[in-house]
């Protein structure tokens, strides 16, 4: 009985990998339970989180009100977000297009910017000579200063705001004289009434507010000073004739290249344009 009971202790279980196999799935299912948890993360939790820590180390304070997870879902699924509205500035009165008349007398001498003008003038009536009697070109003084209307068709194709090659020559030569003017230099795009949507440009709008831009660039580039350069588009809503002729068509089809007058004292600060309209309004 005693050798019997000897070999019964010295029996082996070869069944003992089973407990480190179930030990092992145990904790693989852990790991998969903790892996799981760790993906679904709560939203507004975390976004709780995030501003503790920012209020933490900058030393702000922020609203303990927890952020619903819905708001932050809306905004990733495209929801536009609240700006401020845009601040409302003054309407543009358009620049007066008057014909070329001689400038009455004023009583008071001309001042030095007048004459400056007026010289500013002369030159560039000599520069652009040739265009000015074929009629491409029409210069003259306004209440706003010395306008220069230059037609479309010997700057861009139609219904394109890409400067041809001839047209940056003649602007560069306009630029050499801009470049010593102290005074603001508006660049107005105009079109006609005829209806334009292309991939490019919606309207006459973006076509006019693009020519604009075009000549302010090229402006840039033969050294006008960027801080006397203003840009704006008038659309269709501005016509020097009528629009129901092909002539009046291109006519109205124009940039104008606007040398500002200094203002008045009285309406110092004021918008350049709103000036030279209280100026024709008297």
């Amino acid at each position: 009985m005693t050798r019997r009971s000897r070999k019964e202790e010295e029996w082996e279980n070869h069944e003992r990998w089973l407990v480190s196999y179930a030990d092992f799935i145990t904790l693989l299912f852990a790991f998969f339970v903790v892996m799981y948890a760790i993906s679904s993360v709560n939203e507004g939790k975390y976004k709780v989180l995030s501003q503790t820590l920012i209020s933490a180390f900058s030393g702000h304070p922020w609203s303990p009100t927890p952020i619903r997870s819905t708001d932050v879902q809306s905004t990733k699924q495209g929801d536009l977000l609240k700006l401020p509205p845009v601040p409302q500035i003054g309407r543009s009165v358009p620049v007066p297009q008057v014909p070329h008349s001689p400038v009455q007398a004023n009583k008071t001498p001309p001042n030095a910017d007048e004459t400056h003008l007026d010289q500013l003038q002369e030159e560039m009536e000599k520069l652009l000579q040739p265009l000015l009697q074929n009629g491409s070109v029409a210069i003259h003084r306004s209440n706003l200063g010395v306008v220069i209307d230059l037609n479309a068709k010997i700057l861009f194709p139609s219904a394109r705001a890409e400067l041809t090659p001839s047209a940056e020559l003649v602007l560069a030569r306009v630029a050499g004289l801009l470049r010593q003017v102290p005074y603001q230099i508006q660049v107005n795009g105009f079109t006609n009434d005829l209806p334009i949507h292309t991939p490019r440009y919606s309207s006459n709008w973006a076509l006019s507010a693009a020519r604009a831009v075009a000549v302010v660039e090229l402006f840039i580039q033969h050294g006008v000073d960027p801080e006397h350069l203003v840009a704006a588009g008038y659309g269709k809503y501005h016509p020097l004739a009528s629009n129901h002729t092909a002539a009046g068509l291109a006519m109205n089809r124009r940039v104008s290249i606007v040398i500002v007058a200094p203002q008045h004292p009285s309406q110092a600060g004021m918008d350049p344009i709103m000036a030279g309209a209280i100026d024709q309004r008297g």
